[in-house]
């Protein structure tokens, strides 16, 4: 049994990460998935809409009809209040399972800045393999992979391209978050963490 690690913002979670956690269970059948929510990216400038603890209840909402045994919500990086680096994850999750092999799962638009992230070679090392969920390019033309990467670290999946992100769906129309591709228990739940905002409830 391999253990898949999925991380990310999820601010907030929605069809395109479901469209990853489906797609990696599709593949993978047989093995774990800890889908893993951070708090402070380290790559982004700006703060969240949403607090630590609304981002997970919109986890479990968004991905309730996932989660099990094998495909895990992970709070690891949500409780933490500093930056959350990914490769201290992987490092627990080598010692939560010592007797499997570690892979990390990315979308397609992380490839181009993953020289960035806090210790990449180590990571590289680390996992048996970067699994590459297409976000732009349709399957079977190929994804580019950055020369940094070696070649036999990586997997691109045939996935159909789903090309929505987290930004797209925070960007903000008359006050109101754009929501369609949120599953309707979720919008519920997202518009009534802002609206608390709104209304003078925590920041």
């Amino acid at each position: 049994m391999e253990v898949l690690f999925f991380g990310g913002s999820f601010n907030p979670p929605h069809l395109g990460h479901r469209h990853v956690i489906e797609t990696i269970s599709k593949f993978y059948p047989n093995d774990l998935l800890y889908i893993c929510p951070n708090f402070v990216s380290p790559l982004k400038k700006t703060g969240k809409e949403f607090r630590a603890n609304e981002i997970w209840e919109l986890c479990l909402s968004e991905f309730e009809s996932f989660l099990s045994e094998k495909v895990i919500l992970w709070d690891e990086e949500i409780k933490k209040r500093n930056t959350s680096y990914t490769v201290d994850s992987l490092h627990l999750l080598q010692n939560l399972h010592p007797n499997s092999q570690i892979s990390l799962v990315i979308g397609e638009d992380n490839l181009s800045s993953f020289d960035l992230w806090k210790s990449y070679r180590e990571i590289l090392i680390l996992v048996k393999m970067v699994v590459v969920v297409r976000r732009e390019t349709s399957f079977p033309n190929e994804v580019f992979i950055p020369d940094f990467f070696p070649k036999s670290k990586i997997t691109v999946l045939a996935n159909p391209v789903l090309p929505i992100s987290s930004t797209e769906i925070r960007q903000v129309l008359n006050g109101n978050l754009v929501t369609e591709y949120l599953l309707p228990k979720t919008r519920e739940l997202a518009l009534k963490f802002l609206n608390a905002k709104d209304n003078g409830g925590p920041k």
